[in-house]
């Protein structure tokens, strides 16, 4: 009776960690967000890029990251200690056998009379212990350790949608930056050009020295920002090799190589914002922290009222290991503690587990606040990047026919080089800054993602095996 009770109240804290109402009751939620598309965002959301490469990387991540094994093994904790508070369901029972050799000295002077002074004797006990839960502490424990559990297994997800979102955040920037490397390439190249030309016509006299050293300058600027892209990629690639637990020179061959930034997906759907929350990891975990607040709160009411506890003690013995079972002795008893006087210990104790209920309402509150504004953000932010993403491609188109007027015009002797030298630092400026906006549209597409995820496949996140480490440990000598 027990167990199945234990049972059905576990099973209501696994599915029902809180009402589903209370957020649009309790904290005012609006009906919709701003903006919505229509796909249905994908469980593996990185795979809506279309880049194969990408994929593996993310799963490569999953299976080897050393943080998110950390926090598999904090799950695993959290099990244990789960099915420790469940313990308390069942009786404690203890055995005890003990064998003695009695032997008497030839010079003692003592007069032992009997022969059961000398010999061997056995003697065993089993004793059993059970509390009898008369105000819910071990129940409300149980609780407890369950909701503390369910709370780690959603860090768990948080942590792999972190990981994720952190891996293809810098693929995106590792594409970035070899697209950049191969722009200050073409630009280096083409004002290199421009460099031998100037020289040309100033060895004939037609250009002023100061047009060359202007020119140069911009050749130096170009291979300066060369050199740190170069260096950019560079550190890039060591922060994936971490993400993916590997060294830098064990990072994958197709690493190397210069895909360019996907297309940007369809929007998804954002739905409800209540749905969204119910069913948010983070949101999720702060749920079942206020829930084990509220469960630690009762256990601590329950602490300073009498504990009922009963008692079961079998013991027998005699010379022979069979007089166990024959000369027994069977004792039960029933015993009442309750603390009469500790200085207001549990009270204190009592009022400090209210206080981290409360603390844990508010955390809550704080989450899905925080779910709400990073959904609502990245809708803001990727119609403002659309909206510079289209000024920048104008602007760009207007440079390119700037630059080529100047030239021209330079070329006819009617304007300075310092114009033809502005256009053309202006014009290789923007195609750069055109890029960086793609990618930083496609990063505000995974913050988005993110935000909308409620979890990662079961079969993506890692059970990594336990290792021997007795290697690793020192003794003290």
């Amino acid at each position: 009776m027990i167990g199945i009770g234990c049972s059905l109240l576990l099973s209501a804290c696994s599915t029902q960690p809180l009402p589903t109402e209370i957020p649009q009751q309790a904290l005012g939620l609006p009906a919709q967000f701003n903006a919505s598309g229509t796909d249905t965002p994908a469980t593996r959301w990185w795979q809506s890029f279309g880049d194969s490469e990408l994929d593996q990387l993310v799963q490569l991540a999953l299976a080897s990251n050393p943080d998110l094994q950390a926090t598999y093994w904090r799950l695993q904790q959290a099990d244990a200690a789960a099915a420790q508070a469940r313990s308390g369901f069942w009786p404690r029972l203890t055995g005890g056998l003990e064998n003695t050799e009695q032997r008497r000295g030839a010079s003692n002077d003592f007069d032992f009379s009997g022969a059961e002074n000398e010999g061997n004797s056995w003697s065993g006990r089993l004793a059993a212990g059970y509390e009898v839960d008369l105000w819910g502490r071990v129940r409300s424990g149980a609780r407890a350790a369950e909701a503390g559990r369910l709370a780690q297994e959603d860090s768990f997800q948080v942590t792999a949608l972190t990981l994720a979102a952190e891996v293809t955040n810098v693929w995106l920037q590792l594409q970035e930056a070899w697209g950049q490397q191969q722009l200050l390439d073409e630009q280096l190249e083409i004002n290199q050009k421009t460099l031998k030309v100037l020289e040309l016509r100033f060895g004939g006299g037609v250009s002023a020295a100061a047009d060359v050293f202007q020119q140069r300058q911009l050749v130096e600027q170009s291979q300066q920002e060369l050199a740190q892209s170069r260096a950019d990629i560079q550190v890039l690639q060591v922060q994936l090799a971490a993400l993916l637990g590997v060294n830098r020179d064990q990072l994958p061959a197709f690493v190397d190589a210069l895909d360019g930034l996907p297309p940007l997906p369809a929007l998804p759907a954002t739905g409800v914002p209540s749905e969204l929350l119910l069913r948010r990891p983070d949101v999720r975990q702060a749920q079942r922290a206020l829930l084990q607040g509220h469960y630690l709160a009762d256990q601590a009411w329950a602490d300073r009222l009498p504990a009922l506890t009963l008692g079961l003690l079998f013991s027998g013995g005699g010379r022979a290991l069979s007089d166990i079972a024959e000369d027994w002795l069977l004792n039960f008893s029933a015993a009442l503690d309750g603390v009469i006087f500790d200085g207001g210990n549990l009270a204190a104790a009592e009022r400090q587990q209210e206080a981290v209920e409360q603390e844990r309402w508010a955390a809550f509150r704080n989450a899905v606040m925080q779910a709400l504004s990073e959904v609502e953000q990245a809708l803001i932010n990727e119609q403002a990047i659309r909206e510079r993403l289209s000024f920048l491609e104008t602007r760009a188109q207007l440079a390119d026919q700037i630059t080529l007027r100047q030239r021209r015009a330079y070329g006819q002797g009617s304007v300075d080089f310092l114009n033809v030298l502005s256009a053309t630092d202006n014009q290789q400026s923007l195609e750069r800054q055109l890029l960086t906006a793609h990618r930083e549209l496609l990063e505000n597409r995974v913050t988005l993602y993110r935000a909308l995820s409620g979890g990662l496949p079961e079969q993506d996140l890692p059970q990594p095996p336990a290792l021997e480490l007795e290697v690793y440990r020192v003794e003290n000598q």
